[in-house]
């Protein structure tokens, strides 16, 4: 087991941790889902209003991956299908009649039965984090049990207090694909004792626990056609339970914390769950993520959150001004330069709010991102390339080993207020679209 020490990084001190518990969400009687927020796909819908479906129809496929669907979580009808700019299906909406009634099982342990029963879903790829093509073969796997984001789940507790189908899992996919399968865990894990697998450790500071940074240290990404796939804990765990009891699983497990919640704990909800379902309320000056608040997505307490993420921040927003701020002294201002006072004292009493505290200026070439950046890339020069459009350049400086959330403390710590993750995306949308 080769073990890997990350040293630069940092580890966001945030309110509103999840206890170690695990609450039950009443199942919703809507189940919301939104193509449009799928990465690189193009939606082709398989259903109507007024349709009946069952736990396992598929709703739609991707016309660019037409074997790939997407199946629904619950049995019922579909009530509405809304519709965005140039058509594109912003919102499938499914009115749940909490008879669970399933599609049949699929019993070859294939590649086929991944694509037919929605499980190939689950699975992405580096460069570009989508979902694979289908006829798409992984020269290997990775898979990391020890997530680093701010609210990140814990998978040595989950696993610890539900159902463990992901030696099952291992195997129908070592069986399917016949490649590496490679997980990465802390030095102490629960894990250690999975077969057909091999161990990597890293330490707990982010973003170790990210794929991208994984894949980094232990096989590096060469070229755009060089792919790697991963998936998460609990998807490996899904794709288990399908071949050992014979069904879909359509539950999953989020992380909930933040600020603006009373109560953050783990849940388990329906996948399509709508946010306002397990907040309950809502406020102004609530601010809903989809992901941690380093690299999530911001979404409407109407909607549900984005298939693959495990994660939902909670957090309040903050629009007040301060009159020259930069002048005082700043004991709780959150910093990690030694701009404020609060740095000297490791921001024990420091206040995290959502204000920018000023506008996006010139690059300026300080140091900060590659303070929190493990990985071997010369980030400012790359993130240049990326703004000159020059291709060729991103390629010799590494974007195809780059992914947004990899790089989104670049962006917490950037003194000139640059969104490094949405050009690091930038970069990647040019290059799939011209490559």
């Amino acid at each position: 087991m080769k073990k890997f020490s990350i040293k630069k990084g940092y580890n966001i001190k945030l309110d509103g941790n999840p206890s170690a518990s695990i609450i039950n969400q009443p199942d919703s009687d809507f189940i919301k889902y939104h193509p449009s927020d799928i990465k690189s796909f193009k939606t082709k819908l398989l259903v109507k209003v007024g349709d009946h479906v069952n736990v396992g129809t598929p709703l739609f496929f991707d016309k660019k991956n037409e074997e790939v669907i997407f199946v629904s979580s619950v049995s019922g009808k579909i009530e509405k299908i809304e519709l965005g700019a140039r058509r594109i299906v912003e919102k499938i909406i499914i009115q749940n009649d909490k008879k669970y009634k399933s599609v049949p099982f699929l019993e070859k342990e294939t590649k086929e039965t991944l694509l037919k029963s929605g499980l190939w879903s689950l699975l992405r790829q580096k460069p570009f984090s989508k979902i694979p093509h289908f006829d798409s073969v992984p020269k290997s796997i990775f898979i990391s049990a020890m997530p680093t984001e701010p609210f990140a789940v814990n998978n040595e507790f989950l696993f610890s207090e539900i159902d463990n189908y992901l030696q099952s899992g291992i195997d129908i996919m070592k069986k399917i694909f016949n490649c590496d399968i490679n997980i990465s865990i802390e030095s102490k894990s629960s894990f250690k004792n999975l077969k057909n697998v091999n161990f990597f450790t890293f330490n707990k500071l982010h973003p170790s626990g990210n794929v991208g940074i994984q894949i980094h240290h232990i096989d590096p990404i060469k070229n755009g056609t060089d792919i790697r796939w991963y998936l998460s804990m609990q998807n490996l765990n899904t794709i288990g339970y399908y071949f050992s009891e014979k069904k879909i699983n359509s539950y999953k497990y989020i992380s909930i914390g933040g600020n603006a919640f009373d109560n953050p704990a783990y849940y388990k909800i329906l996948a399509g769950t709508p946010v306002i379902d397990i907040i309950k309320k809502t406020s102004d000056n609530t601010r809903y993520i989809s992901g941690d608040v380093l690299s999530g997505t911001e979404i409407d307490s109407e909607c549900s959150m984005n298939l693959n993420d495990e994660v939902l921040s909670v957090i309040k927003t903050d629009s007040k001004q301060h009159f020259l701020g930069w002048l005082m002294p700043g004991l709780k201002k959150y910093s990690l330069s030694n701009a404020f006072f609060s740095k000297f004292i490791s921001n024990r009493k420091s206040i995290l709010d959502t204000k920018l505290n000023g506008s996006t200026r010139s690059i300026i070439p300080m140091g900060n991102w590659d303070k929190v950046l493990p990985m071997n890339i010369y980030s400012e020069f790359l993130i240049k390339s990326i703004i000159a459009k020059d291709i060729d350049m991103m390629e010799k400086l590494g974007i195809y080993e780059s992914s947004p959330e990899d790089f989104s403390l670049c962006s917490f710590v950037c003194q000139s207020k640059v969104e490094v993750s949405s050009l690091i995306e930038d970069g990647l949308n040019l290059i799939e679209s011209e490559v």
